[in-house]
């Protein structure tokens, strides 16, 4: 790949003064120039996109020139790459866009890249759209309804789910605020109709009733036990446990539903709609590229297998 033509003038001056970059950092990279070939590609790539500056580089280009490179195949033997070689173009990204910012030509990376990692990611297990139907309809409470809402309807991670208070959940603006996510960032959430219903219900027309007289609403938590305390993750995920066991949906059962799982769904669900993977990214306060990518690569296989139906 290093004999890929950049016929961009800039994008060529880019690559030549990165590869004297990683010359003098000696970094370690196997066997040949692997970062800068890799690097290489990823400039043909978005020059042949009609990027002609770096400052146009989006999350959109490095989704698509991950999916590319997770589909185009292997230079030097049968198959495609590697999951370790994709892995090491992620790298190479890393440092570019690294590089790119010490020299002042980015202020900040387009997207956050993963570090380099070995090892197979585990995807977790997912429900089908009518086993949420199920869940919803093996509620017993408005608060497991408020639950499943805020775990799927919203997307919320489990620690986001039980550090939510009355005051983050703005009703009559429509949106759900998440004050302190993953690595410290808050993002404000979209509530739809249905989810706006839930979460109303349970809060004007049952929150109240969990509280005890010696613990008189004296707590913000929006999911509170039935002793009127902030139920923690341990509990959350025990009362979604209880309501898989009510669905008796074996099926369902054997598929160990977390509730991270739940806002894999979501995420799923949303792209399989044709949702933009950069909402959903968004949406979920995703920071991580192939992250994000995991959905759009579980919709893509999804569809190949419906075609070979």
């Amino acid at each position: 790949m290093l004999s890929l033509p950049l016929h961009n003038k800039y994008f060529e001056t880019l690559y030549k003064e990165f590869n004297v970059f990683i010359q003098t950092k000696n970094y370690k990279q196997g066997k040949g120039k692997m970062i800068q070939a890799c690097v290489r590609e990823f400039l043909f790539f978005i020059e042949t996109k009609g990027l002609i500056t770096v400052l146009q580089i989006k999350a959109s280009e490095i989704i698509g020139y991950y999916e590319y490179i997770r589909e185009r195949p292997n230079q030097r033997k049968e198959g495609g790459l590697s999951d370790s070689m994709i892995r090491h173009h992620l790298y190479s990204l890393r440092l570019f866009f690294d590089y790119l910012i010490e020299i002042g030509e980015l202020e900040s990376s387009p997207a956050r890249l993963p570090k380099f990692q070995f090892g197979k990611y585990k995807e977790r297990n997912i429900c089908t759209v009518e086993e949420i139907k199920e869940l919803y309809n093996a509620s017993e409470t408005k608060r497991d309804r408020a639950l499943l809402s805020i775990a799927y309807g919203c997307g919320l991670r489990r620690t986001e789910i039980q550090n939510l208070n009355t005051n983050d959940v703005l009703i009559h603006k429509g949106v759900l605020l998440v004050r302190n996510g993953k690595n410290s960032k808050s993002r404000s959430v979209p509530l739809s109709n249905n989810v706006m219903k839930d979460l109303k219900d349970y809060l004007i027309y049952e929150r109240a009733k969990y509280f005890t007289k010696n613990n008189h609403e004296n707590t913000s938590a929006f999911l509170i036990n039935n002793q009127g305390n902030r139920m923690n993750g341990a509990m959350l995920n025990g009362r979604l446990k209880e309501l898989i066991k009510r669905t008796n949906n074996y099926a369902l059962q054997q598929k160990d539903i977390t509730l991270h799982c739940l806002r894999h769904s979501i995420a799923t669900h949303l792209i399989d709609k044709g949702a933009n993977i950069e909402f959903v990214q968004t949406l979920l306060g995703h920071s991580e590229i192939d992250t994000a990518h995991l959905y759009s690569k579980r919709r893509k296989q999804q569809l190949r297998n419906r075609m070979l139906v």
